[in-house]
């Protein structure tokens, strides 16, 4: 098999997954396309150097898809705000359904409400982890506060929203 061919092929079985994971961190339908062309431009490239190969393609590309997201976020300027539940729906939703295909409206009503119930503090280190991508380090410089607490408090956080939902 080529290259375009194995592109092609992988492409196809990773295009979904990949766009979802993009998708969901990404305010702007635009943004996140851009990203991930970016991210199989990127995949290609690397595929077709001499002797290149990838044995778990999955997870190679999450990883260009993660470098991806954290290098758009840290170019952006953002304030770090609390995200209102009607925000993080509009930030999925477009005229293509997109919302529909990354989260059912129902299922997201449910994880929001119960992100609500914890502190406000964990509310900020949840969504500046799981959908601005910052790390433990970076989010811990700017609440000023030590990354053990840090990364405590997303756990606890996770361990709780986990034990309602089971």
């Amino acid at each position: 098999m080529n290259h375009k061919e194995e592109f092609e092929t992988i492409y196809n079985a990773t295009f979904e997954t990949l766009s979802k994971h993009v998708y969901f961190k990404v305010a702007k339908l635009e943004d996140a396309q851009d990203i991930v062309q970016e991210i199989y431009i990127d995949f290609y490239k690397y595929i077709s150097s001499k002797g290149k190969k990838v044995d778990n393609v999955q997870a190679y590309l999450i990883q260009i898809a993660n470098n991806k997201l954290s290098l758009y976020y840290k170019d952006k300027t953002f304030e770090t705000t609390l995200i209102k539940d009607e925000y993080l729906l509009e930030s999925i939703e477009d005229e293509n359904d997109l919302e529909f295909n990354v989260l059912e409206r129902s299922t997201l009503d449910e994880i929001w409400n119960e992100v609500k119930t914890l502190s406000d503090l964990d509310q900020h280190i949840l969504i500046d982890y799981y959908r601005f991508g910052l790390n433990f380090r970076e989010i811990s410089e700017r609440y000023q506060i030590p990354e053990s607490t840090i990364k405590s408090r997303c756990q606890n956080a996770i361990r709780q929203l986990r034990d309602k939902f089971k």
